[in-house]
């Protein structure tokens, strides 16, 4: 008789998710306050007044809403401290650090390193430097230097946290990159491989792969046994066969917006932005290189998205509702509506590339009989007057310039029939916008593609009462949250979920 599968460690998992997406978003706000000299700016807490967000971003002749993206989950982490309605100051432990000199210099150290990072494949390929921008680069030695030596002495532990954050942490993003991109991840599923035939068959020279392992061994991934190199215990129950193509499909992405997150400094100086995603172009390519993962998540995210249409079930009827989903993406939350009432009718609002792959989702859930697909621009096509009862935002708002929100809640506000709601979903910052991480990390990237920006119940408050969308509440979801509005002439769902 079989034992039973043994769940993996939630915390582990979170740990190896964090450096597969965010940490590449957290070590580029990092490296861009150290490299705009934002931290200079500020006074140390108690010794001067606070520094207010507009005063910063004048002294470090920056956009503010970008000075804004990076100071954020420096809030949120503890390294700069926020006082309402006042501003920023440095808490006296981080005051400590970031202006000693000697840690400053490792500091820029590893900020140079950031673009050279991405050549971890072809290095453990060559087992010797890589050349960039005209230069030889000792990748290899680098990364032992970072994970395999002794640590270099830090100035307290608030500044070793702050130099794994910034320098490690990106190391680690781009060793999973790499791990993935030889198959090391997939030939370590199978159990224990001797470096010489892992080496063989990822086509790498033994001892730059070993260099590799070693720093998935440090990340608690990889261990050294009898047999050869394996995955850890832990590893082994977060990376199966059948987790493993998931996990690794985010990792492309991550890399596409590598180059960016390098340059965030410049967006926020210059506003020039190297992945600007208001290029339909870059746009089709991000969201065609993206098309397996989304797909991938639909019936995960059918489960999520069918608890928000029985939240809005339980406050009026969805029988014959017409239900408009705008910005679609890979059609989940529309289709969670189509199911929710075999008498509904669901449109599907994006681009024609976008839509081409809702289709097969409809014909698997058989649902086109009930579906329209309108290809066209969110901001652009004329939504009418009182024509649905329901209409969806699914993770829209982060891509839409915020200056275009006004007008845009607005006609959405008009096209909404008589006790019709608006369902936002996606991430949710608090009321100060300290919080959670893992939304602020999604808003910077949102700022280094030229997007919008994620806001808080108050921020999405402010844009929607003046439209007649008087009543707006958030309500929590697994992985994420809706706010629901309405103009006050439908009752609230008795439901403990409300989080506002």
């Amino acid at each position: 008789m079989s034992q039973p599968a043994i769940a993996p460690s939630p915390a582990f998992v979170q740990q190896l998710n964090f450096h597969a997406r965010d940490a590449s978003n957290e070590a580029a706000a990092l490296q861009a306050a150290f490299s705009l000299g934002l931290f200079a700016h500020l006074p140390e807490s108690g010794t001067a007044e606070p520094v207010s967000l507009e005063a910063l971003a004048a002294r470090v002749g920056g956009a503010v809403r970008g000075v804004r993206a990076v100071i954020e989950p420096l809030v949120a982490l503890g390294f700069v401290h926020l006082e309402d309605g006042r501003g920023y100051s440095l808490p006296a432990s981080s005051a400590a650090f970031l202006r000693d000199a000697a840690f400053a210099a490792t500091l820029e150290e590893a900020r140079r390193w950031w673009q050279v990072l991405a050549l971890l494949p072809q290095a453990v390929r060559g087992g010797a430097p890589v050349e960039w921008d005209g230069a030889s680069w000792d990748l290899l030695g680098w990364y032992r230097a970072l994970f395999l030596a002794p640590p270099v002495p830090a100035p307290s532990a608030q500044a070793r946290d702050f130099h794994d954050r910034f320098a490690r942490n990106p190391a680690r993003t781009l060793a999973l990159v790499a791990a993935a991109e030889l198959d090391v991840l997939a030939r370590l599923v199978r159990g224990p491989v001797p470096l010489a035939a892992l080496a063989r068959e990822a086509d790498a020279v033994p001892e730059a792969l070993a260099v590799l392992l070693g720093v998935l061994a440090s990340m608690g991934i990889a261990q050294e046994t009898d047999g050869g190199w394996a995955f850890t215990e832990s590893a082994g129950r977060a990376l199966d066969a059948q987790s493993l193509p998931y996990f690794q499909r985010a990792l492309p992405a991550t890399l596409a917006y590598w180059e960016a997150l390098g340059h965030l400094d410049e967006a926020v100086r210059e506003q020039r932005f190297r992945l600007d995603l208001r290029d339909p172009e870059a746009a089709r390519r991000i969201y065609q290189e993206n098309a397996s993962r989304i797909s991938s998540i639909f019936a995960s995210h059918l489960r999520l998205s069918r608890q928000a249409a029985a939240l809005v079930r339980s406050m009026r009827p969805l029988a014959e509702a017409r239900v408009l989903d705008v910005g679609t993406g890979s059609g989940v939350w529309g289709a969670a509506f189509g199911l929710a009432d075999p008498s509904s009718h669901v449109t599907y609002l994006d681009s024609p590339h976008v839509l081409d792959a809702v289709r097969p989702h409809l014909a698997k859930l058989k649902l086109e009989a009930r579906s329209h697909l309108w290809a066209g621009d969110c901001l652009g096509v004329d939504y009418g007057e009182s024509r649905y009862d329901i209409i969806l935002l699914p993770q829209i708002i982060p891509a839409l310039p915020p200056s275009e929100l006004p007008g845009f809640f607005r006609k959405l506000a008009r096209a909404l029939k008589p006790g019709g709601l608006l369902l936002i979903s996606g991430y949710l910052l608090t009321d100060r916008r300290d919080g959670p991480l893992d939304a602020l990390y999604f808003a910077l990237r949102r700022y280094v593609t030229n997007e919008g920006d994620v806001l808080s119940l108050p921020e999405f408050r402010a844009l929607l009462a003046p439209v007649g969308l008087t009543h707006a509440r958030a309500f929590d979801m697994p992985i994420q949250q809706v706010v629901i509005a309405h103009r006050g002439d439908v009752a609230w769902a008795d439901a403990a979920s409300s989080a506002a």
